[in-house]
């Protein structure tokens, strides 16, 4: 991993925030993951195949390459570098990702054919940055899916921005945000629902 200037150290979990992780990630390797799929072909194509993401934060230079999913569960080791990956940078807070939201970004790939790596805009946020966001643009919610470590702003290079928000509609898996004029889709595992 690489970092900027000011994070030259990896941020700090603390016990608790340790711990936390730990006990997360085990359930995570224990639950089955959700298929986000109606079509019982293309679930049984996808439900048997390892799961790998590429992402790439484009406020830290982080890259994440890696199978997340594999032999019926989560990766614990790559879900906990996720959590890293999509940490909040500014207030340097790791949190617990919901593991669906990367089966979410994983079969949105599939269906789009695509091999690139998702561009991730935004990702966890802390209280203390999310109303900073907030004091800024009109368009950021004060209870955020970004606070739950259930939602990212991404672009997926070589496909349209449109079409990458049509696609995540398809699935009706949570919450879809298209955002052309500031170049990127919100998309969450809270409540079916679109914007």
């Amino acid at each position: 991993m690489t970092f900027d200037a000011d994070e030259s150290q990896p941020p700090s979990l603390g016990r608790r925030g340790f711990l936390g992780l730990g006990l997360g990630s085990a359930v995570a390797a224990v639950v089955p993951p959700v298929l986000l799929t109606s079509n019982s072909a293309e679930a049984a194509v996808y439900g048997g195949m390892a799961r790998r993401l590429s992402l790439h934060n484009v406020n830290t230079g982080e890259h994440f390459n890696d199978v997340f999913w594999a032999d019926g569960k989560y990766r614990p080791d790559a879900l906990k570098r996720l959590d890293v990956l999509l940490r909040d940078h500014r207030a340097k807070q790791v949190h617990r990702y919901d593991p669906r939201l990367f089966d979410v970004l994983w079969q949105i790939q599939q269906r789009l054919e695509s091999q690139e790596t998702f561009q991730v805009v935004s990702a966890f946020r802390s209280k203390k940055t999310n109303a900073l966001a907030r004091r800024r643009s009109r368009s950021v919610a004060k209870e955020s899916y970004h606070t739950r470590g259930m939602a990212v702003d991404v672009v997926l290079p070589g496909r349209e921005l449109r079409a990458v928000a049509q696609e995540a509609m398809r699935m009706q898996a949570g919450g879809v945000g298209y955002y052309p004029r500031s170049g990127f889709v919100h998309v969450d595992t809270g409540p079916v629902r679109h914007w």
